[in-house]
């Protein structure tokens, strides 16, 4: 799998079509195990010190989780079972953080079976 950090070519980008408007400071990436979800959203903070990623304690921290997109065809099961039997195969989570120049983030988790 190649990673690409495409963050000096999307900023080249915006500062050409919108000059000044340069807030990413850094996009990171990391795949954890999916018991760790919870740990990163009760204190994203702490997280985000410990990769060396500048926070204060006025930062706004937003999370947003997803499911990967699945195309897995559709069994016909109730809704509860489904979520059930999902939740059960989940094995690791993609953590994609945006980091902006004013000390804020955005962390998107993305489930995966």
């Amino acid at each position: 799998m190649e990673i690409q950090d495409d963050t000096e070519t999307l900023r080249k980008l915006f500062d050409q079509v919108n000059p000044g408007m340069g807030e990413v400071e850094s996009i990171h990436k990391a795949e954890l195990d999916a018991e760790h979800a919870l740990a990163l959203m009760a204190n994203p903070k702490m997280a985000l010190k410990s990769m060396g990623i500048p926070v204060s304690d006025a930062s706004q921290v937003n999370i947003t989780m997803k499911n990967r997109a699945n195309r897995d065809a559709g069994s016909v099961m109730d809704a509860a079972t489904m979520t059930a039997t999902r939740a059960a195969q989940l094995r690791r989570i993609i953590v994609i953080i945006i980091h902006y120049s004013n000390c804020d983030a955005d962390i998107i988790i993305i489930a995966t079976r």
